[in-house]
């Protein structure tokens, strides 16, 4: 189970190795402030229903809803073209986002060095 709190904690990023049953591989990820930092585990998962869809609006009468879907997990050996994966997106994106940080504190006439 993963449990996140403002984006801190755990989570499962990627879809890998899907077969013509539906199963897939993800990997359960540390998280900090939503970036996946440490792999921790592989599962193999077994969705054993299609998502279904719930609409709230006309009893909350405000944009409510949510999606549900059941899966049946196993543990399987840490998947390292999808950690890979995971890191090819996500450290060229993080050094964009500090770059663009740097620019603009260089504009208000801040400077950090790294």
């Amino acid at each position: 189970m993963t449990f996140t709190l403002n984006g801190t904690g755990t989570k499962y990023y990627g879809e890998r190795e899907h077969d013509i049953g539906g199963t897939y591989i993800t990997t359960k990820w540390i998280v900090i402030l939503g970036v996946p930092r440490v792999p921790l585990s592989s599962w193999r998962v077994f969705p054993l229903n299609s998502a279904q869809f719930h609409d709230y609006q006309p009893v909350l009468n405000r944009d409510a809803s949510e999606t549900t879907q059941s899966f049946h997990v196993t543990p399987a050996p840490l998947n390292w073209r999808q950690i890979v994966n995971v890191y090819a997106v996500t450290l060229p994106l993080l050094a964009l986002g500090i770059w663009v940080l740097s620019i603009a504190f260089a504009r208000l006439g801040i400077h950090i060095k790294f």
